[in-house]
């Protein structure tokens, strides 16, 4: 049954769908996040990986089930407009998820911290001959706005100059990655995290090549640059150049490149239905 209309009853409806279908897999899903930021919750590297490639991985299998002759089927067959399934993916995909892992964070934090402390007040670990765990503070390092993970030189981030707070900038860049990678899950049948990731790095390279040789056809020789020598490495060149632009692209850019691949997504589905 297809419908353009809009219910938010329908809405509903999908969102009940999707967690009594899912519910035994994302309290396995939290459960674990929750373990690992037991682990990881004072290593700012590792949480930021943690959380970005665990929601892009997530975001990747949302639709694998429209890639299926009998439940692609049945799920086109669910009396809901493309418009109202699209909305729910990109609910789940990126503000519920963000907000789970947030919880799960804060959970995995606070439970970490007392069992470290709990290790570390008994002897039983300098018995063994093991020393590395001892007390420590409570700590809530994803969201010390000081977090700021230098890009290419000391003193320049790109969250930091982009946006008002470092945790603002990462769930942009939460958000674009969910987006690409939901877009993905409707494109590609096979892997498709695997396969989006190709896909963007292909892309990515496609568009070097063709900037690099706009470049050089506007600038010539790029070693003859003034001030720069021709031992001076062009890979740093070339990622200098690049930052300062992406640096000076207005911040609404970024904010709408979610909503573009969001747009495209209900596009993709429209067609997969038909």
């Amino acid at each position: 049954m297809k419908t353009n209309i809009f219910s938010f009853n329908r809405l509903g409806l999908l969102f009940q769908r999707f967690f009594a279908e899912r519910s035994r897999y994302e309290l396995i899903q939290w459960v674990t996040m929750m373990i690992v930021f037991m682990f990881i919750r004072n290593i700012n590297p590792a949480m930021l990986i943690a959380i970005l490639v665990s929601g892009v991985i997530y975001a990747s299998n949302f639709y694998k089930e429209i890639h299926s002759s009998g439940n692609g089927a049945a799920y086109f067959m669910i009396p809901a407009s493309q418009l109202e399934k699209t909305i729910v993916g990109v609910v789940i995909t990126s503000f519920y998820y963000f907000a789970m892992i947030i919880i799960t964070y804060v959970i995995g934090n606070l439970l970490g911290t007392l069992l470290n402390n709990l290790i570390a007040s008994t002897n039983v670990m300098q018995m063994i001959g093991l020393n590395f765990i001892h007390h420590s503070d409570l700590q809530w390092k994803l969201f010390d706005i000081s977090l700021k993970p230098e890009i290419i030189e000391k003193g320049q981030n790109f969250f930091e100059r982009t946006h008002s707070s470092f945790f603002l900038g990462l769930f942009g860049l939460f958000l674009l990655g969910q987006s690409i990678y939901l877009l993905g899950s409707i494109y590609f049948k096979r892997v498709p995290f695997f396969a989006t990731l190709l896909a963007l790095n292909v892309i990515q390279t496609i568009i070097g090549i063709v900037f690099l040789t706009e470049f050089v056809l506007i600038v010539g020789n790029i070693y003859n640059l003034g001030g720069i020598s021709n031992s001076y490495d062009l890979g740093q060149t070339v990622g200098h150049t690049i930052y300062n632009l992406v640096h000076k692209l207005p911040e609404i850019i970024f904010w709408l490149l979610s909503p573009f691949f969001w747009i495209v997504s209900y596009f993709r589905l429209t067609e997969k239905q038909v």
